[in-house]
């Protein structure tokens, strides 16, 4: 397919949510050669309503849910394109987003992965640059030291705040097709949550940088295929942290992380007390988590 990309879309009872992402993408012209969307066993008809929409839509069905990663690696693995673009079925993206994208990889080769400016429903901006997890950055949030730091930083500027993200939000990336052969892709261990965080890493570890462009606009929503689920969302957060920390930090770093939340749950409970504040339950909830919960 030459310099074709490919966009990759998993489905998970999103039916409305992914016809709303696919019309996205097809607005983006020639930029993109193929959508293939790989539906996890969702029971809302959507496979239903996504065949046959258009030429370039592919719909690969899983019949079960594989996971966010598993899913993504069999989207891939399915299309012979150069460049890949990753978009959630809660990401809507703008006409030339993901052209603009792929021309900073072919313009870049040392770039390995690069994402948009990710934008809410509102049209403010979303948080989508992060630093890697380490056990000091785990103490550093839950004492309330990271928060501290970021204010100052919104404060100052580039010279006396350096660049302090590391890796990007899975919900709209594009790459090249030699790193997801490079790194094997996602790791299937992580279920949902963190596994874009593990990958990046080993493409950050393999010698890729990992870029972002301000002027490629996507929306997202957030939430669109756990927002029913909010329980099972929530679990399968911590445990895909859980499992970054063991797989990264090892032992230690792990029981440094549950340390950590641990204290801070307990102090933002103690805060609560002070300051009545209603955010008692979901720490309560963590901190019975981060006590019981064995590491699976």
């Amino acid at each position: 397919m030459g310099e074709d990309l490919a966009a990759i879309v998993v489905s998970y009872n999103t039916r409305d949510l992914t016809l709303r992402c696919l019309r996205a993408l097809l607005e983006s012209g020639e930029d993109v050669a193929e959508i293939l969307v790989v539906d996890n066993g969702s029971q809302d008809g959507s496979v239903g309503a996504l065949q046959g929409i258009n030429p370039k839509v592919r719909v690969l069905e899983m019949g079960a849910n594989r996971g966010f990663g598993a899913a993504n690696n069999i989207g891939m693995r399915a299309s012979s394109a150069k460049y890949f673009a990753l978009v959630n079925s809660d990401a809507f993206v703008d006409p030339v987003a993901l052209g603009k994208l792929k021309r900073h990889l072919q313009t870049d080769p040392k770039m390995g992965i690069i994402g948009p400016d990710l934008r809410n429903a509102d049209g403010s901006a979303q948080v989508s640059r992060f630093p890697f997890p380490t056990p000091a950055r785990a103490w550093a949030e839950n004492l309330g030291f990271a928060s501290v730091w970021k204010r100052v930083c919104a404060m100052g500027s580039e010279e006396t705040c350096p660049r302090s993200w590391q890796w990007l939000s899975g919900a709209c990336v594009v790459l090249r097709r030699e790193v997801f052969e490079q790194t094997g892709g996602f790791d299937e261990t992580f279920f949902l949550y963190s596994e874009e965080t593990d990958w990046q890493w080993r493409i950050h570890q393999m010698g890729w940088s990992i870029g972002w462009d301000s002027q490629a606009r996507v929306t997202h929503l957030g939430g669109g295929s756990g927002g029913t689920q909010s329980e099972f969302a929530r679990e399968h957060f911590f445990r895909g942290v859980d499992r970054y920390f063991w797989k990264h930090h090892g032992r230690m770093g792990f029981l440094q992380l549950r340390a950590a939340m641990v204290v801070g749950c307990l102090l933002r409970q103690l805060i609560a007390v002070f300051y009545s504040k209603n955010d008692r339950v979901s720490d309560g909830w963590l901190l019975r988590r981060q006590l019981t919960q064995r590491f699976v």
